[in-house]
């Protein structure tokens, strides 16, 4: 092979190799910023630009209506104001004087992504909706979430209005575990009543996916032309749940399509930590004093893939006598890939006291308390 077709193939591997996306797929998003995380665990399985902040148009709602969830009342009748009705953009078509449920206003919201809806639900929870939006940045520092702020409840376009993907993805993950939340979102379509008509106000669900992708079970779609399309999407199979977000993404349905279906293919639900398993045993002088199992105070399950590096770490305390079951005699440290994930205590499962128990013979007796008199102090020496 000359020198001038060798550097040619070396300078296309090295561009192939340098065009790969940072998340480590060779499939790249349409999207600017995208990411997919497991709602439990919160894990992040893809990464795209998952930190640059960007407009994310009517997915903010996903936060009105977990504000409203955590601060309202369903069954409130909520009346609508000229404000409310008149607000330009998706609309659930409310009227002026329209007495409704705020359960009703959210199903509005969340399938119809009625912008009409998010200003009766933000002045009807929060008392205006500066207050509410208010609310909404609040719950967003509650959540640990610093380069999220809201400037209204619905997404229109504002220099103050932005998230990441990441942070969505946290907003999102926090509101999948209000359970009215979960079955609005998850909802294809809705009738409710609509005052002074003869007929019900019939709402479909936006989001394709529900019928398109296996396991969906939800949550929000959005566009405005600053924004571009963006959707949030939540994926239930096999015990896992991922939550996946594109911001920016002309084609946003087939990019959700691909994420879930290549993360489920990666990825498997495991339980690394089970506090109904022995991780360790604890013996005290060499188990000359006694002995028990130890367990871990809590459970880690975790998205795992194949080519991922789990390590688990114990220490056991210097422990003195008498231990009981439930005693911390220790702890340990989860790690993936080399990142530390989570930590935990260890447990005692059974006592170990000073006294034994008492033995068939005068002489047994005697010998064994002899026996932990001898080993308690050299313990203690020790």
């Amino acid at each position: 092979m000359s020198l001038k077709r060798f550097l040619f193939f070396l300078l296309t591997a090295v561009f192939f190799v340098c065009a790969l996306p940072v998340c480590g797929y060779a499939w790249d998003s349409s999207a600017k910023s995208a990411v997919v995380i497991e709602k439990d665990s919160g894990r992040v399985l893809y990464n795209k630009a998952g930190d640059w902040e960007l407009p994310m148009a009517s997915t903010t709602k996903i936060m009105t209506a977990y504000v409203a969830l955590r601060y309202g009342n369903l069954n409130d009748i909520v009346e609508v104001s000229e404000n409310a009705a008149g607000v330009e953009g998706s609309s659930m078509y409310l009227e002026k004087g329209e007495k409704i449920t705020l359960e009703n206003l959210l199903y509005g919201l969340m399938l119809l992504s009625g912008n009409d809806a998010a200003v009766a639900v933000a002045e009807a929870v929060g008392g205006s909706v500066d207050r509410f939006v208010e609310m909404m940045n609040e719950t967003a520092a509650d959540l640990g979430l610093s380069h999220t702020h809201f400037g209204n409840p619905n997404g229109l376009p504002s220099d103050t209005h932005y998230t990441t993907a990441l942070e969505l993805a946290e907003i999102t993950r926090a509101a999948m575990n209000e359970p009215k939340f979960a079955e609005i979102v998850s909802t294809k379509s809705k009738s409710i009543p609509w005052e002074g008509r003869e007929y019900n106000r019939e709402m479909t669900n936006h989001n394709k996916l529900l019928s398109r992708l296996d396991g969906c079970v939800g949550v929000k779609t959005g566009y405005t032309e600053k924004a571009g399309r963006c959707l949030v999407s939540a994926v239930t199979r096999d015990g896992m749940t991922l939550i996946c977000v594109t911001l920016n993404a002309p084609d946003d349905w087939n990019d959700h399509i691909t994420l879930h279906n290549t993360m489920f293919n990666d990825y498997r639900q495991t339980a690394l930590i089970s506090s109904d398993e022995v991780i360790d045993k604890l013996r005290i002088a060499g188990g000359f004093l006694g002995n028990t199992a130890v367990t871990a105070d809590r459970e880690y399950i975790f998205p795992v893939s194949d080519s991922d590096d789990i390590n688990i770490e114990t220490e056991l305390s210097d422990v003195r006598l008498p231990v009981k079951a439930g005693d911390t005699v220790g702890s340990g440290t989860l790690t993936v890939n080399g990142e530390l994930y989570g930590s935990f205590e260890l447990l005692a499962v059974s006592d170990i006291n000073l006294v034994p128990v008492k033995k068939e013979t005068i002489w047994q007796d005697l010998k064994s308390n002899l026996n932990y008199i001898f080993g308690y102090w050299a313990q203690m020496l020790s």
